[in-house]
């Protein structure tokens, strides 16, 4: 990536290239204004201010505003910033060393220590989630809370409505997806979570898995009355 400012003359880069270096700046150098960043890569105002928008719907980017300036006028300088969620684009070497460790794990402790891990991993998520899913809402709430936490952990979570009524979570991404292909009670511990938090009068079966050949991973969320005689996926089914 040139540190230096493209001649006025250059072509502007491919989007898809721009918005890999637009992230790379961000990363490499921190905070920066949208008038910085459309200089850097050699594109206009209007299009640097779509790239950042669209990378906002992602959540991979937030604005913040800079603390004011004794003396100053104008308006407040915003810096583009990179959020947590965009660490899934850059190398990361912990998803291994994870792997790592839940091998060691296995290797001394056995079948019986890899258990105690998941139960408690499940006690606390549980906990975890209890405390920001209402108890009392209605069940659209209770999954659009949960989507909420779950896309805050970097699942790229939406919700949409299921065919004959209820609620399609859906997981378009896995950030424990190497660590789950290593321990697949990974998967059916938050099947348990998410049975848990939506409560008795619901019915939670896996329709798409990530781990089972899916695209993604989706879970259909209904009031126990319209469960399906034959459900396409078993809760239990490895996920």
């Amino acid at each position: 990536m040139p540190t230096n400012p493209p001649k006025p003359n250059a072509p502007a880069a491919p989007l898809k290239s721009t918005r890999h270096a637009l992230l790379d700046i961000l990363k490499r150098e921190g905070p920066q204004e949208a008038k910085a960043l459309a200089a850097r890569l050699g594109i206009t105002p209007m299009a640097i201010g779509l790239q950042l928008s669209a990378l906002e719907e992602e959540k991979m980017v937030a604005s913040r505003p800079e603390p004011p300036t004794p003396g100053r006028r104008g308006r407040p300088v915003h810096r583009w910033a990179l959020t947590e969620a965009a660490n899934r684009v850059f190398p990361d070497a912990h998803a291994l060393l994870t792997v790592g460790l839940l091998d060691s794990l296995q290797e001394v402790y056995g079948e019986g220590g890899m258990q105690k891990l998941l139960d408690a991993r499940t006690r606390h998520q549980r906990e975890e989630y209890a405390r920001e899913v209402p108890k009392l809402a209605d069940l659209k709430g209770k999954v659009k809370a949960l989507a909420r936490l779950r896309d805050r952990e970097g699942y790229m979570t939406e919700v949409k409505a299921a065919p004959g009524g209820g609620w399609l979570l859906i997981e378009n991404h896995c950030p424990i997806c190497t660590a789950a292909k290593t321990c697949r009670g990974f998967c059916q511990s938050e099947w348990q979570v998410f049975s848990g938090l939506m409560g008795p009068g619901a019915v939670v079966t896996r329709e798409e898995h990530l781990l089972s050949g899916g695209r993604r991973c989706v879970y259909a969320i209904k009031p126990a009355a319209q469960r399906e005689v034959k459900p396409k996926a078993k809760p239990g089914d490895g996920k």
